[in-house]
């Protein structure tokens, strides 16, 4: 039987070997260039939203902004720092879920960001409160960018496998489980050079879907909401998992 792990273990425990699965190099100037289209003069500042190890902290950062960067994973946090000293990167770091963000922060930031699927992995009773946060945190006329997978797309086609990825020395493979509240994320590594040598992590995913951000975005103050199928600004197409 598989154990889920509680979001938090789950990442502290993928920390280490994640640069290596997600080929963080190439992230940072992917990124930078994605959001090079969100920043404009009026934007100096952002707060960066389950900032795992660090690629879009960085990537903001090297764009010139003044960046803080929230993560309930200390062992993430750790990376992230880690990184940030080899870009050069002045980020001020916080082990913090989402809806914890301290109340010293509000009305702080030009720009909030949550990006890699980060609000799939906070909880349905969690989810309008976090909302809530990111909304606090921003000045008046902030704006607020999230990614999140099309879950309606993903449910629809119950398509377990999300990727495989080839690392320096491990091979990955991420794929789902089926539920009827949740998902279980699953990452299967196992080695190059002795593929037996396997190991298995899995945690729970909540498919929010549209309907839901537009509901408690609006509830929560936010006005002028758009969707997109990618941080391109493609139209939204109901049939992409993205």
């Amino acid at each position: 039987m598989v154990k889920i792990l509680s979001n938090t273990d789950f990442y502290n425990e993928i920390a280490s070997g994640y640069d290596d699965m997600v080929s963080f190099g190439k992230l940072i100037e992917k990124k930078s260039k994605d959001l090079a289209g969100f920043i404009d003069d009026k934007i100096k500042s952002a707060a960066d939203i389950g900032c795992g190890t660090g690629v879009d902290s960085i990537a903001l950062s090297l764009s010139g902004l003044k960046v803080t960067a929230f993560d309930p994973s200390s062992e993430m946090i750790s990376v992230a720092k880690t990184n940030a000293a080899i870009y050069d990167s002045q980020i001020n770091f916080y082990i913090s879920s989402s809806d914890e963000i301290p109340k010293e922060f509000n009305d702080q930031f030009d720009l909030v960001v949550s990006l890699g699927n980060t609000f799939a992995n906070i909880p349905s009773n969690k989810f309008a409160e976090s909302i809530q946060r990111c909304y606090r945190i921003l000045k008046p006329g902030g704006r607020l960018l999230v990614q999140i997978l099309n879950y309606a797309n993903i449910l629809n086609n119950e398509k377990r496998i999300v990727n495989i990825r080839e690392g320096k020395d491990n091979y990955f493979i991420r794929f789902y489980d089926f539920y009827n509240e949740y998902l279980v994320f699953n990452i299967l590594t196992f080695s190059k050079l002795k593929p037996s040598e396997q190991s298995l992590i899995s945690t729970k995913l909540f498919p929010h879907s549209r309907a839901d951000f537009d509901r408690e975005l609006l509830k929560t103050g936010f006005y002028s909401i758009q969707f997109f199928s990618d941080l391109g600004l493609s139209d939204f197409n109901v049939e992409s998992n993205c």
